[in-house]
This record gives C-alpha cells, sequence and structure tokens, in this order.
C-alpha cells in the first residue's frame, strides 16, 4: 500500500511547495509593486539607495508584464494604469487555486488512506460485508469523508468508535458441528422418496432437538450442519441428545436399511457477529476448530478441546484422549451401555 500510495504523496508534496513558493513570490510582487508607491509621495523617492532599488525592480515588473496584460486584461481602469494591482491579484488567485489543489489532493489522499486502512482492519477484525457492523463502520467512514479535515486523527476516532461497536458484538458462544456418516453410501441402491423421506425427518429431529437446548442460529449443508449456543453445556448436550434420540429414530421412523449415525464436533469462544448475519456466512477459527472436532470424531460421539469442557460440571461425563487436534488436546463423549 506504501509504495502504491507514494506517487500521489509525492504529488500532493509537490503541491504545497508550489503553493508556499507561489505564496512568498506573491509577498514580493506585493513589496516590489506597492511599497515603492510610498516613496513616490516624496520630492526625491530615489534619494535612498533602499527605495531606488524598489523602485527600479517596479518598474523592471511592470515594464515586462505591461505588454503581456495589455495583450489579455485591460489595464486602464477609472482613467488610469492598474497594472500593479492586477498583477497582484493574479498572483494572488494563482496561489490561492495552487493552495486549493494541494488541499483537495491532500483530502483525497487521506480519504483513499482512511478506506484501505478501514479495509485491511475489517479484514483483521473479521467484519464481514452487509453485516450490522460493517454499515455501522460505512457510516461512520462517511460521516469522517465528509469533513473538511481526514487526517491521522480522524482515522483513528472513526476505528475506535467502530471498535466499540465491534466490542458490543461480541459473544462467548458454542458451535456444535454434526454430519451424517456415511451419507453417500446410505443413498446407494435406495428408493430415492425413501431416502428423502429419512433425510427430512432427521432433519426435523435434530432441529427440535436444536430449540429444545436454545439454539442462537444453525446453518445446513445436505447432509451436516453447524450450530450456534450461547453456552457449552447447551452445545454439548444438543449433541448427546441427537445420539441418543438416533436408536429410536432408527427403528422407529426411517424406512431406509441402514441406520442414522453421527459424528459431533464441540467447540466455544469468542466471536464477533450479530442477530442478523447468517451463520454461513461467519469466518472464524472458532467454527473451524469445531467442524476439525467433527471430521475427526467417531461416529456417535462428541469430540471437544479438553481446555474448553474442564470448567464445566460434565468434565466426569468426557474422556480425555491422545488426539491433537489444530493444536487442542481433545476429550470424547459416547453413549455408555445400558446396565
Amino acid at each position: 500500500m506504501v509504495h502504491r500510495e507514494a506517487p500521489k504523496s509525492f504529488l500532493v508534496s509537490f503541491l504545497f511547495t508550489v503553493r508556499r513558493l507561489l505564496g512568498i513570490a506573491t509577498f514580493v510582487l506585493v513589496l516590489i509593486l506597492l511599497v515603492p508607491k510610498l516613496f513616490l509621495l516624496f520630492d526625491n523617492p530615489k534619494s535612498a539607495s533602499f527605495s531606488a532599488t524598489l523602485l527600479d525592480a517596479r518598474d523592471v515588473v511592470l515594464k515586462k508584464s505591461a505588454p503581456l496584460l495589455h495583450q489579455y486584461i485591460p489595464t486602464n481602469i477609472a482613467g488610469a494604469d492598474r497594472s500593479d494591482w492586477i498583477l497582484i491579484g493574479l498572483a494572488m488567485l494563482v496561489t490561492f487555486i495552487a493552495g486549493s489543489l494541494a488541499q483537495r489532493s491532500q483530502q483525497s489522499l487521506n480519504r483513499r488512506l482512511l478506506r484501505k486502512s478501514a479495509q485491511a482492519w475489517r479484514k483483521k477484525e473479521g467484519v464481514k460485508p452487509g453485516s450490522a457492523l460493517d454499515n455501522e463502520l460505512e457510516s461512520t467512514l462517511k460521516i469522517a469523508e465528509a469533513g473538511n479535515t481526514v487526517n491521522r486523527q480522524e482515522l483513528l476516532r472513526v476505528f475506535a468508535e467502530t471498535k466499540k461497536k465491534l466490542d458490543s458484538f461480541g459473544r462467548e458462544v458454542a458451535f456444535l458441528a454434526i454430519d451424517v456418516v456415511g451419507s453417500a453410501a446410505m443413498k446407494a441402491g435406495e428408493d430415492p422418496a425413501s431416502v428423502q423421506y429419512d433425510f427430512a425427518e432427521y432433519r426435523k429431529l435434530v432441529e427440535r432437538i436444536f430449540r429444545a437446548r436454545g439454539v442462537l442460529k444453525s446453518a445446513w449443508t445436505p447432509d451436516g450442519v453447524m450450530a450456534c449456543f450461547a453456552h457449552v453445556e447447551d452445545a454439548c448436550q444438543a449433541g448427546k441428545d441427537v445420539i441418543k434420540s438416533l436408536k429410536a429414530f432408527n427403528s422407529e421412523v426411517k424406512i431406509s436399511k441402514a441406520d442414522f449415525l453421527v459424528r459431533c464436533g464441540v467447540n466455544a469462544g469468542l466471536v464477533y457477529f450479530d442477530d442478523s448475519t447468517p451463520l454461513e456466512t461467519i469466518s472464524d477459527r472458532v467454527i473451524d476448530i469445531a467442524g476439525h472436532m467433527q471430521k475427526y470424531a467417531e461416529p456417535n460421539t462428541v469430540l471437544i478441546a479438553r481446555k474448553v469442557i474442564e470448567p464445566l460440571r460434565q468434565l466426569q461425563e468426557f474422556t480425555h484422549t491422545n488426539q491433537i487436534i489444530d493444536g487442542y488436546e481433545a476429550s470424547v463423549w459416547r453413549e455408555q451401555p445400558a446396565a
């Protein structure tokens, strides 16, 4: 980003340098053209070397510029030659235009840097396009861009305000990933209508359990689901309930030959999202790890990072394993056979 913005930054610096030089030139021009007018009030205006120098300089400037001025601008105003005033006015106008261009270029550069920094910040903080937080940030950026001054301090203010909003969207939640084991093989050689019925009933079963455990959000793939819960206990218990319910589901509900078996993975952590954000659009390592736990779980088990389950009352129901998933030691729950 620095290299791409370097030419623009150089142009802004150049314009500000031009404005400063024009300002100095305008001051010198005023000194040469107007100050000698005071000396002309005296009987012998060139008696002093300083006044003589300024008067000579004034004559040279007017002599050099008069032909050009007379060609394009009427200099005779109210019966007198106003070339000196016209030159000063033109110099001030050019200086003002250069200063305005420099200022606008600086603001334009600052706005581009603001946008690029905001985009990098969005990516770093995991702000999703179209989310409520993204809309808040966009509104704040537009307000900042509408101001006359868009500088680093303004940029920091925008990010600070958005960070407060981001923190309000941060929630400690748990994710449960469930996948049907061997779903493709289950459908082979089966009547499509029967398969469709079985998977539709399976989904109804899972969704009933999720609702009972207070699911916040869920997102389905054809044969799998990722669900978000407010507490780790709810996510774990939902996974257990699904596994426990499959015995009756397989014997009393489904009509195809193969039994339903599932793998469950759970993880928890701080995730930034709002109620309007679809779960499938949230990308976060916490969710990824839940999916990886599910991937490496055995059929009809719930696999979870040990550090997540340790603070819970349900710890005794989980068994520590030698599996290391995404750097975390995993613990497993499996249904105990009836006594």
